[in-house]
């Protein structure tokens, strides 16, 4: 379970940021990945559904646009292929001028989520009334 441990580690400060929205912290995308691949080395994703819904901008046009992926991470973790299925939302989807780059930003979610799964950046989700609720570490 080596390689459990090592993906649930606590992550230090300097790479915890602010939500600007005040919704949590947060740990950027590519923070996320390096803790993957130096602990389970390559891995594969896979969109399996791609969430479109028909919304209204400022300017009061309507367009069909991507707002979510669902994607399948498979690692392999102490020896165990290992796939976990998670959703990935685009926050904003008016900020990103092509489905293209609302795809990236779901996926860019759906990936923290499934790391999630594995312990990647959980402690950041095991918070209640500003206390920590997270033990996987210490296990």
């Amino acid at each position: 379970m080596e390689q459990l441990y090592d993906l649930s580690r606590r992550f230090p400060d300097k790479f915890i940021h602010k939500n600007p929205s005040g919704f949590g912290d947060y740990i950027q995308h590519s923070v996320i990945r390096q803790r993957l691949l130096s602990v389970v080395g390559p891995y594969s994703q896979e969109v399996k559904h791609i969430t479109r819904e028909t919304l209204v901008d400022k300017q009061g046009n309507s367009r069909e646009v991507i707002t979510g992926v669902v994607l399948a991470l498979t690692v392999e973790i102490d020896g165990q292929l290992v796939t976990v299925e998670e959703a990935g939302d685009v926050e904003q989807p008016f900020n990103w001028f092509t489905d293209g780059a609302r795809m990236k930003d779901a996926v860019s979610d759906a990936v923290k989520r499934c790391a999630m799964a594995f312990g990647v950046g959980l402690h950041l989700w095991a918070q209640f009334e500003g206390q920590s609720e997270y033990f996987l570490d210490k296990q």
